[in-house]
């Protein structure tokens, strides 16, 4: 199976980041690609930055569709320009978001997300809304100061906070927790839970492989 990893900001770095992340959850025989939007925002990280990367992914794909992808998995946790990626593409569009959300609301247990930037906190809680599952499963949102980018130039920074945020969840009963953006890619490895740990490159990546 090929997948093709499509990030709707302009940072080649973390479509790399992704990638990496991915491939090692990859199984035998899935081979990926990246592919990145670069006349798409620096950074997710508001309403109009959302507008924008949905708009960007939109013009790269299917405009760039050669025929050798399978599925798309879009490398945004929120999920820009899903909807109109699904309506436009021959292969099926997967978005983190939904497919984290999807893993979450299977569980039938509360969940919580980590997310960074502002903004996310209401923008997530609408997304959350639409899903039939999950909406009524939400424990709660952290959001670290920074961003998605921010962490994904310099994880280590980000890792104790993270941690304490996991220890203060693990006090109150380990619900299912959420790595709620692609800058995670590189933290998963590096954290203590007890409780289920689920990032949206990796529920992405189980998804596609369901298609």
């Amino acid at each position: 199976m090929n997948l093709l990893v499509l990030n709707p900001n302009s940072s080649v770095a973390m479509t790399a980041q992704v990638l990496e992340a991915a491939e090692r959850l990859a199984p035998a025989g899935l081979v990926l690609r990246g592919i990145t939007a670069t006349q798409g925002p620096t950074v997710i990280a508001s309403r109009e930055s959302f507008a924008a990367g949905a708009l960007a992914a939109q013009a790269l794909w299917p405009a760039q569709d050669d025929g050798w992808a399978d599925a798309v998995l879009l490398a945004c946790f929120g999920d820009p320009g899903l909807a109109a990626l699904r309506r436009t593409s021959r292969v099926p569009v997967i978005g983190m978001a939904e497919a984290a959300l999807d893993e979450a609301g299977a569980q039938g247990k509360p969940f919580h997300i980590v997310t960074a930037g502002i903004a996310w906190d209401t923008m997530l809680r609408e997304t959350i809304a639409q899903h039939p599952t999950a909406a009524a499963l939400l424990d709660g949102i952290t959001v670290l100061e920074g961003t998605g980018l921010a962490i994904a130039q310099n994880p280590g920074a980000f890792v104790v906070q993270l941690q304490d945020t996991l220890d203060a969840l693990q006090s109150s009963g380990a619900p299912t927790c959420i790595l709620g953006g692609a800058g995670f890619a590189r933290l998963a490895g590096q954290l203590r839970y007890d409780g289920m740990l689920l990032d949206g490159i990796g529920a992405g990546v189980r998804a596609a492989l369901r298609c």
